[in-house]
């Protein structure tokens, strides 16, 4: 998981220190001091083309996907609303629920859980917000451990979504690339 955490963070670019602050959420943040979205979606309503893709630690495909965006940049001690959209895709699974998970360092306030969805969509994203606060500066990690029905078999999927918050590993970022 560590791993695929360090992907999703690498794959944000040096240029907008900001943007890699953000977790690497596509929050338009740059020269824009840290606003919301440009598109001013309501929370669990962004378009799913602005939203970063989670990272799983399964190399399985199907039946479902997850998005997030941060639309702040995470301050310690701030509450933080995390966007997510659970994507079903073909072959779609029967119901799907979704558990939120963190580490030291971080805290959920709200949206621990989304439950149990049935009747799903091909491609129709079920949108959830979970509130966090960060503890300290540092980089963590929400998991969320999505369980879906598929063919009369209980499956479960682990996604990792990346949360720098002040100053992320202050250490690194002394020391420079």
């Amino acid at each position: 998981m560590g791993a695929g955490l360090l992907l999703s963070l690498s794959g944000c670019g040096s240029g907008d220190k900001q943007a890699v602050a953000a977790g690497g959420a596509t929050a338009h943040s740059g020269s824009h001091g840290g606003r919301k979205h440009a598109s001013a979606a309501q929370p669990g309503e962004l378009p799913l083309a602005e939203m970063v893709a989670a990272v799983s630690s399964s190399s399985a495909g199907p039946p479902i996907e997850m998005r997030f965006s941060l639309p702040t940049r995470p301050e310690v001690g701030q509450p933080l609303d995390i966007d997510v959209a659970v994507i079903p895709r073909a072959p779609v699974p029967d119901s799907v629920s979704v558990s939120f998970q963190v580490v030291d360092g971080l805290e959920i306030i709200d949206g621990s859980e989304l439950q149990r969805v049935e009747k799903l969509v091909d491609g129709s994203p079920i949108r959830h917000v979970v509130r966090v606060v960060p503890k300290r500066d540092g980089i963590f990690a929400l998991t969320a451990v999505a369980s879906f029905a598929v063919a009369n078999q209980d499956v479960s999927r682990t996604f990792s979504i990346p949360v720098i918050a002040g100053e992320g590993m202050p250490e690194q970022v002394a020391k420079g690339p």
